[in-house]
């Protein structure tokens, strides 16, 4: 049995952080596991604190018996961890391998830290037999200049094209334009896993995707301007694309190479085979499987074993109150409100 405390499971809105969690528990019901969500945090011995800093806090107070993994979805950088939090006896959680490096390369020592991507619903997620009459642009944060240079291009070949924008579309609208699109183009910062690149994918939507140059290659919005030190954004182990193949579609880091990689899509996009290599590699079972595994890894505690375990104890952590829920009702309605006003 495994005790989850996620602040994003309580959200309403499609965010890549409830992704995670949401597939997570779709893994474990498929695999039949035990689990409980925001409870108190010593009821079982398996405890994953997936964004709640304030659930880190108590950790020096929790027996020895209980055992944690943390993140994927806390804190950005190791810098950014409050000096009253110690991270000593938990395992970190990265959904990929370049983050992790990216962590440990600035400075992060206070215990092991474990590659784990959430899982991919490739129920949700299928191939449409819809006719294939577009080429979908997915653009995040990337440059403008080179949006143009991409929609001047796909104009001049006369390829119809449809645009998403990273925080200006609705999840169904995404569906539909996959449902219909021959390949999307990606065109977007880097990512520490890319759920919604990944989604596409499911799919078997093939994928050409114009990848970053280096962590800073991307356009931060408000407060994401000092989010990074120049040092950080030289970093050049990193890609808007981690899982991806061969099988997926093409990658491209260089501007001059757009032009043919999009001749090549237009000729091949029917020999890729994407949903292939995600129901390998991150279907729901599997990933949830791997986060169970972690805690045999690292703690002993075996998968089998956790199967007929019980509630050590009974009670909910704070998320799964009644006075936080309203609390969390009210400031998403105010947020809902300003976001409204501010698009009028």
């Amino acid at each position: 049995m495994i005790n989850i405390i996620s602040k994003a499971y309580l959200s309403k809105t499609a965010t890549g952080p409830k992704k995670v969690v949401d597939n997570l528990i779709k893994g474990l019901d498929l695999l039949g596991y035990p689990y409980v969500i925001n409870k108190r945090l010593d009821s079982c011995k398996r405890l994953w604190i997936h964004d709640d800093v304030s659930a880190l806090k108590k950790l020096k107070t929790l027996p020895s018996d209980i055992n944690v993994v943390v993140g994927p979805n806390i804190f950005i950088l190791p810098r950014h961890i409050p000096e009253n939090i110690s991270l000593s006896r938990v395992v970190y959680l990265h959904p990929s391998r370049w983050i992790k490096n990216f962590w440990m390369h600035f400075g992060y020592t206070a215990g092991p830290i474990e590659v784990w991507p959430a899982g991919i619903d490739t129920n949700e997620f299928k191939q449409s037999d819809e006719e294939k009459d577009i080429v979908l642009v997915y653009f995040k944060q990337r440059f403008p200049e080179e949006l143009k240079q991409l929609e001047d291009i796909l104009r001049e070949k006369h390829i119809a094209f449809e645009k998403v924008v990273y925080g200006e579309y609705q999840e169904a609208h995404y569906k539909k334009y996959l449902s219909q699109a021959r390949y999307v183009v990606w065109l977007g910062r880097h990512e520490s896993q890319g759920i919604a690149l990944e989604e596409a994918l499911a799919c078997n939507v093939p994928m050409l995707v114009w990848d970053v140059k280096s962590l800073g290659h991307w356009t931060p919005i408000g407060k994401e301007m000092s989010l990074f030190t120049q040092e950080e954004n030289d970093f050049t182990d990193t890609t808007s694309a981690e899982y991806f193949d061969d099988t997926c579609g093409i990658k491209i880091k260089k501007a001059d190479e757009l032009d043919s990689a999009i001749e090549r899509m237009e000729k091949e996009w029917q020999t890729f085979k994407p949903r292939n290599y995600i129901l390998n590699t991150l279907g729901l079972e599997k990933q949830a499987k791997e986060l169970i595994e972690v805690f045999d890894t690292y703690y002993g505690l075996s998968f089998n074993a956790g199967k007929s375990e019980q509630l050590l104890a009974s009670g909910d952590w704070i998320n799964n109150r009644w006075s936080y829920k309203i609390s969390l009702a009210i400031r998403s309605f105010a947020k809902g409100i300003l976001r409204h006003l501010k698009s009028l």
